[in-house]
C-alpha cells in the first residue's frame, strides 16, 4: 500500500486531498488516458521511500515546494510553446491564404487588441487558471475551470468545436503536450528531497 493510500484512510484536509488524487487517477485509468504517473513511476517509488522518514508537516512543506517548482517549470515551457520533451509545439494553423489567423483578445485593462499567429496558451499560465495543489501525500499542478477542458483537448489531441458555440465546426486538434515533467524537473525534485535529509 502506497503512502497516498495510507494517508487517504485518515481524516482531515490531507486525507481528503489524498482521496481526491486517488479518485482522479482511477477515473483517468478508466477513461484509458492515464494520469501521467507512468512516466515517473520509479521517481514516485523513490520519493515514497524517502518521504516515509519525514513528519507530516515536513512532507507537506516539501510537497508545496515541489508543486511550486513544477508549476514554475511548466509555466515557463508553456509560455515559450515548448513541450516537456524539448520539442516546439505544433504552431497554429494558417489560413488558406497563408496568413496567420487573427483573433481579438481583451488586454488587462479591458481594451481589445489583435494578435496574429504568435505564441499559444499565454492566458493559460495565469494564476487564475494554472494552479498547484499539495498535501503531505501529493503535489499536483493543473488547470481549473473551462481552461482545464481546453488544455485537455490540446494535451491529448482530442476533437472539439472551434469556438464556444456548440454548432461551430469540430476539428481534431494536434497533440500539444502542455503539462509534464522533464529529466531536469526530476533531478530538482530529488535534490529538494535529499536537501531535507541533510541534518
Amino acid at each position: 500500500m502506497s503512502d497516498l493510500e495510507t494517508l487517504s484512510k485518515g481524516q482531515g484536509a490531507d486525507a481528503r486531498a489524498a482521496r481526491r488524487t486517488l479518485k482522479r487517477r482511477g477515473k483517468a485509468r478508466a477513461e484509458g488516458r492515464g494520469d501521467g504517473s507512468a512516466d515517473f513511476a520509479p521517481l514516485i517509488e523513490e520519493l515514497e521511500d524517502l518521504a516515509s522518514q519525514f513528519s507530516a508537516n515536513e512532507r507537506k512543506a516539501m510537497a508545496s515546494d515541489i508543486a511550486n517548482m513544477l508549476k514554475s517549470a511548466n509555466a515557463g515551457r508553456i509560455k515559450q510553446n515548448i513541450e516537456p520533451s524539448g520539442e516546439p509545439m505544433q504552431p497554429r494553423k494558417l489560413k488558406k491564404s497563408g496568413n496567420a489567423r487573427t483573433r481579438k483578445l481583451r488586454n488587462g485593462i479591458g481594451a481589445r487588441e489583435s494578435i496574429k499567429g504568435g505564441r499559444m496558451f499565454q492566458r493559460a499560465i495565469k494564476p487564475a487558471y494554472l494552479r498547484k495543489e499539495s498535501s503531505a501525500g501529493a503535489a499536483q499542478v493543473g488547470f481549473v475551470g473551462a481552461m482545464a477542458r481546453i488544455m485537455r483537448v490540446h494535451q491529448d489531441g482530442l476533437r472539439d468545436t472551434v469556438t464556444r458555440d456548440p454548432n461551430s465546426p469540430a476539428i481534431v486538434y494536434p497533440k500539444r503536450v502542455v503539462l509534464g515533467m522533464t529529466p531536469e524537473d526530476r533531478i530538482r525534485i530529488l535534490e529538494r528531497v535529499t536537501a531535507q535529509l541533510q541534518p
